[in-house]
């Protein structure tokens, strides 16, 4: 598996399949690697419930500008865990996914 420093993604591919960078490097275990894009909300309680199980995570705001320019928070956080846990935490977004569509569904 390969890492791009610059975008903290683990991948298999040649390059990074965000900026494309050719220069990757092996991933450690200890690297913190990109998992998604989520909610403030939602980013709250996952980081909660993943320190309650001993997984390290880091949240990035993230969002536009128009926040920053009113000194709002940003609606949206990066999420990050370390390349060990990387695969168990997209399992666990993935079901929370699953459960969020099945829930919307139900609601119509």
């Amino acid at each position: 598996m390969n890492f791009c420093e610059r975008c903290n993604i683990a991948c298999s591919d040649e390059k990074c399949p965000k900026c494309g960078r050719k220069k990757l490097r092996a991933v450690n275990e200890d690297d913190f690697c990109l998992v998604a894009q989520v909610d403030r909300f939602f980013g709250d309680s996952l980081k909660d419930n993943l320190e309650n199980e001993n997984i390290e995570c880091v949240l990035m705001p993230y969002g536009t500008g128009v926040n920053s320019n009113f000194a709002l928070p940003l609606e949206s956080y990066l999420l990050y865990v370390r390349y060990k846990n990387l695969d168990y935490v997209r399992q666990i977004l993935k079901e929370a996914n699953a459960t969020i569509k099945r829930g919307s569904k139900c609601s119509k």
